[in-house]
């Protein structure tokens, strides 16, 4: 945006953006490059401020002329209600412009007028006497507006992490749009406006997923498609101030899965997985963050994640720091500092004399896949349900079986730990003694 003066007047002056060539036309009919308007002041300061909202409603009303000249209808709308906005009105539907009061009425008509002529554009038109028909978005737009209404939820989230926050909630609106409509040439689900879906589309999904389960697959993945369906819609309904009932209330099924992620027995660690040469086959980086959990329970991210200072191998007591850094921590009791002794304290410091995690830094879910298809691949898995993670309900079964205090198994853990907290209890020297009970 700038102002300049000409001739102790003042005037707004724009080039125009490249989204918008074309579209915005001089008197003569023809596209421009650059607009002028006049302030009507002489006043440095006042024409700044009139520059801004002139801005403001230039720049909505070629969004408006763009929308109107593309395909959503949906945009076009939402494009004329910001303009409407812009020029100082509500956007109200032209039924309700013209029965409504006169004074409205002829205030809308006037700001669109100069002198005895209409001399607004039709974009900026349409908007203040609302000729756009309303237009509810898609499943889809609906989920993308969600996802926009509650960034700031996710600030301390890093990018993989946003990512796989997002995934579960496409797959949630994919399932529901390809059970209900089908799948494109694309072979992407077909979209519907979310004031078509109703309460019986909802019933026949619920109903859908409960033949599913009962063919195998597990009640939770239903729910949480049920959930985060329910949290989409009921959220941007609320924050959007669309009065439509909720159809993905109330769909959850009852049950539970049995665990499906089972604990190795310490004889498969000592035996299998520690043996001479197990691990010989897998890279330095996914082995060494293994044989980190083996002693200490944590979560492969708070491994990979974890920067080369949070390392501290060279403490009186050697410790893994577990800090944000760039991401965030599933729960805040998450934060903590976890001996390394053992075979995770050889590992740690291997990691620290390359200068850190770097191959599966904030890629945990990579560290994962490679992980399991090498303990698959070499015969590893105690069982085809073993994965990974067993490794932590290992650490876990063995804390209990040691009869560790549960305060401290809940601090090496990073669970939640309700009981009131008297003490120094969580201390790293506590930690230590705890985990030497079971060290290998």
């Amino acid at each position: 945006m700038g102002i300049t003066n000409d001739r102790g007047r003042y005037y707004w002056v724009k080039r125009i953006p490249k989204r918008y060539l074309g579209l915005v036309r001089g008197s003569d009919g023809k596209p421009v490059t650059q607009v002028r308007q006049a302030l009507h002041t002489d006043s440095e300061s006042e024409a700044r401020l009139k520059a801004a909202q002139v801005e403001a409603e230039r720049m909505a009303e070629w969004e408006a002329m763009l929308a109107g000249d593309g395909t959503s209808a949906r945009r076009h709308y939402d494009a004329a209600r910001k303009l409407a906005q812009a020029r100082g009105f509500p956007y109200k539907p032209v039924a309700d412009v013209s029965g409504g009061e006169v004074m409205d009425l002829m205030n809308r008509v006037l700001s669109l007028a100069e002198g005895s002529a209409l001399t607004g554009s039709l974009a900026a038109t349409e908007a203040v006497l609302g000729a756009v028909p309303e237009v509810m978005p898609t499943l889809i737009e609906v989920r993308d507006e969600y996802y926009d209404l509650t960034k700031t939820r996710h600030l301390k989230k890093s990018e993989a992490q946003r990512h796989k926050w997002r995934l579960p909630r496409d797959r949630a609106v994919r399932n529901f749009l390809t059970f209900t409509n089908g799948t494109g040439p694309d072979k992407m689900p077909i979209d519907m406006a979310v004031d078509a879906i109703t309460r019986d589309h909802a019933v026949a999904f619920r109903n859908w997923w409960s033949a599913r389960i009962e063919s195998g697959m597990k009640i939770e993945s239903a729910n949480k498609d049920f959930g985060h369906l329910n949290e989409i819609f009921k959220t941007w309904a609320k924050l959007t101030k669309t009065d439509l009932s909720n159809p993905f209330s109330d769909l959850r099924l009852e049950g539970k899965d049995e665990r499906d992620v089972p604990a190795f027995s310490l004889e498969w660690i000592t035996g299998q997985i520690l043996a001479p040469g197990a691990l010989d086959g897998l890279n330095d980086e996914a082995r060494d963050v293994l044989l980190i959990m083996i002693n200490t329970a944590l979560r492969p991210s708070e491994i990979t994640d974890a920067p080369l200072a949070d390392f501290e191998t060279a403490a009186n007591v050697p410790y893994l720091r577990v800090a944000p850094n760039g991401r965030e921590l599933k729960v805040a009791h998450t934060k903590r500092d976890i001996p390394l002794i053992g075979v995770s304290l050889e590992a740690a410091r291997r990691i620290v004399a390359r200068g850190g995690v770097q191959r599966y830094a904030h890629k945990a879910g990579s560290w994962s896949a490679a992980v399991n298809k090498f303990l698959t691949n070499n015969n590893l898995r105690e069982t085809p349900t073993h994965t990974a993670y067993s490794i932590r309900h290992y650490v876990e079964n063995a804390l209990l079986a040691a009869k560790v205090d549960d305060r401290v198994r809940a601090d090496i853990l990073g669970h939640k730990y309700n009981r009131p907290s008297y003490g120094d209890g969580g201390a790293l020297k506590g930690r230590a003694e705890a985990l030497t009970l079971i060290a290998l």
